[in-house]
């Protein structure tokens, strides 16, 4: 096999980009395979832009590979598309000109990114770095910059990036090592939102529960690195890594529609740390006030006004922080709302509570969707257990029914207010079959009578349905409902709420059967 011509670096690096990227990694093994059994009878580059080759296979067949445009790249066999005879001729057009077909075929499984060519993009001396934070972005994006294009399905090839740009700072400062983790993850979490920008839109939701799962550990591992962080002890090398990742917060959109990732929330997880450096914060504060002002006639945009609200909560402002809240869609900054209460509750302070709760109360009453509707009722219940004498958080829970159904249930059994719970279950209908066995035996125990409403309720409906299987039903949940009478020593009302039943359903003649059957009248 032989070349006559040999394509640039730059074109061999977009061809292996765009066979990692079009071609599924099983029939890349099965090219690889043919490869290795010397399958392909010649290999050449032709006029620089594209590879010829003829593979032997059930029959004979010609690939042609075009390294301007992929797609049309071509191969004489039945299959459609790509197939394992392209990717067998690229590997031994790897060989023929002197590569590691086996570093090639390792690199594609693994997601990792095209070598770059040695007089193009020399690879940076890794301790060259430590002391250079403003490189570090701009290292990562020559090294590893198109990957995202290799994660048709799955973001694996991200995690090889990571690993990477990990075990490049394996050996410096702990701070800075800890810093350039941080870096790194916001930057595969960027190559993740450039694979899903470009997901197809009808299998999107797919794709984001798929990437998202993949992503979450590494979000949880910047948190934790951010944690980590003590502003005072920084070195001026580790704050300008600091002041690296803010611009870089700074300059993305942090407002574009369809994101894969809550970027606010990585943007909090560090400021959370800053917020004590007074200085840190006062320069932060006058950064995003004038871009404020600068984009005040802008509609949808929320990043800004949510990052001085955080400012202004951190600094005891929570009027301040609730009016530019009160600037955004709701439905963005609502989490950071709640966020802003629960640390309210937790330090009890009632009065910003209770206003944070109404900011809340205010939106949730017009979007029931939010994300923050879950926190909201579980913040009115901690709230009514820590100050049972308030009736607002009960009462937030009620004005909120029926969607509010399963967390006032919850919270009436947790606090042994067993006559609201049965009100409610009354209210909705429902019948003591619809309600845990195991349930229904505690209450009997701790409080039956207010039970007895609810087998009265369910008794009538089953009457009123007329057919001897509801009359079936009816003495069934009657026998049930004379152990809860004859426990409390009730037999005298038992025989007065039989008696009444016999009376107004006397001409039911199959239910009378039934009652006479079941024992309940003799």
């Amino acid at each position: 096999m032989s070349a006559f011509f040999q394509l640039e670096d730059g074109r061999l690096r977009a061809l292996e980009a765009a066979i990692a990227s079009g071609i599924p990694l099983d029939v890349l093994e099965k090219g690889f395979d043919y490869y290795r059994r010397e399958k392909v009878l010649s290999v050449q580059a032709m006029e620089g832009f594209s590879v010829y080759g003829v593979v032997k296979g059930t029959a004979i067949y010609a690939v042609t590979l075009d390294s301007d445009d992929f797609a049309f790249s071509t191969c004489t066999c039945p299959v459609r598309g790509s197939c394992k005879h392209m990717a067998a001729v690229f590997y031994a057009y790897y060989a023929s000109i002197g590569e590691s077909p086996d570093e090639l075929h390792n690199r594609m499984l693994n997601g990792l990114a095209p070598e770059p060519g040695a007089a193009e993009r020399p690879a940076a001396d890794p301790s060259s770095l430590e002391h250079a934070p403003d490189r570090w972005l701009g290292d990562m994006e020559a090294r590893h910059g198109e990957t995202w294009r290799q994660c048709r399905h799955s973001l694996h090839p991200l995690q090889s990036v990571l690993t990477a740009i990990k075990a490049a700072s394996k050996l410096w400062n702990e701070g800075l090592r800890r810093l350039h983790w941080m870096h790194g993850i916001v930057f595969v979490l960027e190559q993740a939102e450039r694979a899903y920008g470009h997901t197809d839109s009808y299998s999107r939701y797919y794709y984001e529960m798929a990437f998202a799962r993949m992503t979450e550990p590494w979000i949880n591992q910047y948190q934790e690195l951010a944690a980590e962080l003590d502003p005072a002890a920084l070195t001026p090398e580790e704050r300008a890594a600091v002041n690296g990742l803010l611009a870089f917060f700074h300059a993305r959109d942090m407002d574009r529609e369809q994101q894969l990732h809550r970027w606010e929330t990585l943007y909090f997880a560090l400021w959370s740390r800053l917020i004590g450096d007074a200085g840190w914060a006062a320069k932060e504060e006058a950064l995003l006030r004038a871009e404020l002002d600068r984009t005040k006639e802008e509609r949808g945009l929320f990043f800004v006004p949510m990052a001085l609200a955080f400012l202004a909560f951190a600094d005891e402002r929570d009027d301040d922080a609730m009016a530019l809240l009160g600037k955004t869609a709701f439905n963005r900054t609502a989490l950071l709302a709640s966020d802003c209460a629960l640390q309210r509750l937790e330090e009890r302070n009632w009065p910003k509570l209770e206003a944070w709760m109404g900011y809340l109360y205010g939106g949730l009453s017009v979007d029931r969707k939010s994300k923050a509707f879950g926190p909201f009722l579980t913040m009115c219940r901690l709230a009514d257990r820590q100050q049972p004498d308030n009736p607002s958080w009960q009462g937030h829970l009620v004005s909120f029914l029926p969607y509010s159904y399963s967390a006032l249930t919850e919270h009436w059994l947790d606090q042994r207010q067993y006559e609201k719970w049965a009100d409610l279950q009354l209210l909705f209908g429902i019948e003591p079959d619809e309600i845990d066995v195991q349930l229904v035996r505690e209450i009997g125990k701790a409080a039956p009578r207010v039970l007895y409403p609810l087998y009265h309720q369910a008794i009538d409906g089953a009457i009123r349905s007329r057919n001897r299987q509801g009359y079936r039903q009816a003495v069934k949940l009657m026998k049930r409902l004379e152990k809860l009478y004859k426990a409390e020593q009730q037999g005298e009302a038992w025989s007065r709420f039989v008696d009444g039943i016999v009376r107004k359903h006397q001409r039911l003649r199959a239910l009378q059967e039934e009652l006479w059957r079941g024992k309940i009248v003799t």
